[in-house]
């Protein structure tokens, strides 16, 4: 009988201490979450759309450097869509600002802030021999508000870009054939799976193949 009230205190004092564990780990958790979100709004700030035409309050991510090309470029987050019921705010990655030289206006990859950028890329040449590569073109899907995914290719400055092929349903892969300068995607079009290939020079469609109905 004795045994059973010391094991009864036991499992009592084991479940007390299991719940302030708990209850301390949720509001470590708490204070975490608090310090990322504060971190995340102070790199929040209001500026003029690439229109010039409204202002809004974007994100900005760290500088990225292109390093072969000494091209610096930062990613624009819109956080137009509001708060997470967690507190947090949802953001979308709007468009990429390519930082010029001193003196002179940066350049945006996109007229606007009205598009999602899905992916990006840098697509690059390897040279097997000395193990470098060179930066050849930045590679982007992007969904403009019209319904659709497009995939394009700007300059590594973030200059001419130029859409290859819109109104995808979805684009499943890329492929960069750096000694052809072609670009090859897996895509589906309506019900069909299709694979084209690009000649990034001329931005022209080189082949379009059937690959299987969905």
């Amino acid at each position: 009988m004795e045994n059973n009230k010391i094991f009864l205190t036991i499992n009592r004092v084991n479940s007390i201490l299991f719940l302030l564990l708990l209850i301390a780990s949720l509001i470590g958790a708490f204070f975490i979450f608090q310090e990322i979100t504060k971190n995340t709004r102070r790199n929040a700030i209001e500026i003029a759309t690439p229109d010039k035409e409204t202002k809004e309050i974007i994100e900005l991510s760290d500088v990225e450097t292109i390093r072969d090309k000494g091209i610096q470029y930062i990613r624009v987050y819109s956080k137009r869509d509001g708060v997470l019921k967690s507190g947090g705010y949802s953001r979308t990655l709007r468009n990429l600002l390519f930082l010029s030289q001193i003196g002179e206006e940066p350049t945006w990859l996109l007229p606007d802030n009205s598009s999602q950028i899905i992916n990006h890329r840098i697509l690059r040449t390897y040279d097997d021999q000395t193990n470098e590569s060179t930066s050849d073109y930045i590679y982007v899907e992007i969904s403009p508000k019209s319904e659709g995914v497009s995939a394009c290719v700007s300059a590594t400055d973030g200059t001419t870009l130029e859409c290859l092929d819109t109104g995808l349903n979805k684009i499943i892969q890329y492929e960069y054939f750096s000694d052809k300068q072609t670009l090859g995607l897996l895509v589906q079009v309506s019900d069909e799976l299709r694979y084209k290939v690009f000649d990034l020079v001329s931005k022209k469609l080189e082949s379009d193949k059937f690959v299987i109905k969905l």
